[in-house]
């Protein structure tokens, strides 16, 4: 620390671990080049990888196990659809992993842009554009990274005695944040925070008591203007999907008593459907967005496409074992596992939020 200053005179090349960023200009496809760099320190980054690296093996394996056993080109032509979903799983992870879902749909819809050279340019040019114009907030463990309009200022994260977050809107659903010193120097951000409670629970975990809101407070007509929904349209939609729960609990009990042939977890299937439906029509309660969504997402994708296969196999009339599943690379056995370890991601991070949602909960 220089002679005890708040502000650092020099850039570094790595600021160490990533702890809080937001990008008032990046929307939600795209990634800040901060996030990014962050990912390789992220367990998370590493456990998607690790189910490329399965499904590839897997693919690999088949197809050399297949080549032995039945020929090279039939094994090949065996392996031309699971090749195509392949690449297709491996395309989704890498570009979620990566942060490649922006460039990614503006390369899809590029127009008249149709050779690489000229769309890696026209990528080049917007993000020219956007770095002179982006607002932005970093928090390392160490040192606080300010950006506003584009001019990039760091300081030591250990001088911060207060940080103040004030509503921007008359909604108070945007906040602008300042940074205090201990020697009274203040510092404000100009990128506007929205009111998620993700963010916010981002920067408890940091700044603990030092961290003070002001106009958090929604008088109850503007929390009812905020939820954008009538309190008939509430009820008409309540009832609308509803009806998938009433049909899944009355396939539960149809296939425990008069069709035992049914299988119960079709019934599941159509509950869960019908919980993510009333999810979205309350969406103006941060906790179903950030908690049971994808708790209720991580069950579909962890048990449904399992109990699909394993009905796949009953009709046969086999037995689902390890070796009749990966005997053969697969469409059904790779979305099993994709799914799967998707879906018990899902579960880790709702569960994740929902303590901090408790932890960390406005009171």
């Amino acid at each position: 620390m220089e002679n005890g200053s708040f502000k650092l005179t020099y850039e570094l090349s790595d600021y160490g671990k990533l702890l809080f960023d937001f990008d008032g200009n990046l929307n939600g496809l795209d990634m800040s080049k901060a996030k990014r760099k962050a990912m390789l320190r992220s367990p998370g980054f590493y456990y998607m990888l690790l189910l490329v690296f399965t499904l590839v093996v897997w693919f690999l394996s088949s197809l050399i196990a297949n080549s032995i056993k039945y020929g090279f080109f039939t094994s090949v032509g065996g392996h031309m659809q699971g090749f195509f979903v392949l690449f297709v799983m491996c395309l989704i992870v890498c570009l979620s992993a990566f942060g490649g879902w922006g460039k990614f749909a503006r390369w899809a819809g590029r127009g008249k842009l149709t050779d690489v050279k000229g769309f890696n340019q026209s990528e080049k040019e917007r993000e020219e554009a956007n770095n002179n114009k982006n607002n932005s907030i970093q928090i390392y463990e160490e040192y606080l990274v300010i950006t506003n309009y584009g001019w990039a200022q760091s300081y030591y994260l250990d001088k911060v005695a207060q940080v103040i977050l004030e509503s921007s809107d008359k909604w108070h659903m945007q906040y602008k944040a300042s940074f205090i010193s201990d020697d009274g120097e203040e510092v404000k951000a100009n990128v506007e925070i929205p009111r998620e409670p993700t963010l916010i629970i981002q920067l408890k975990k940091i700044f603990g008591d030092k961290l003070k809101i002001r106009n958090v407070g929604q008088t109850k007509r503007k929390a009812i203007r905020k939820r954008n929904k009538s309190i008939g349209a509430l009820v008409g939609l309540t009832c609308f999907v509803s009806l998938p729960i009433l049909i899944g609990i009355g396939a539960i009990v149809i296939s425990y008593t008069l069709i035992p042939t049914m299988p119960a977890f079709l019934g599941v299937f159509f509950i869960i459907g019908g919980c993510l439906g009333l999810c979205g029509v309350y969406d103006f309660i941060p906790a179903l967005k950030d908690i049971l969504v994808p708790l209720l997402f991580g069950s579909v994708f962890l048990f449904f496409p399992i109990s699909l296969m394993q009905l796949v196999f009953m009709s046969m009339h086999k037995a689902l074992t390890l070796k009749s599943f990966f005997s053969t690379f697969n469409v059904f056995g790779a979305a099993v596992i994709f799914f799967g370890w998707l879906g018990l991601l899902f579960v880790i991070v709702g569960i994740k939020t929902m303590i901090d949602y408790i932890r960390y909960r406005e009171k």
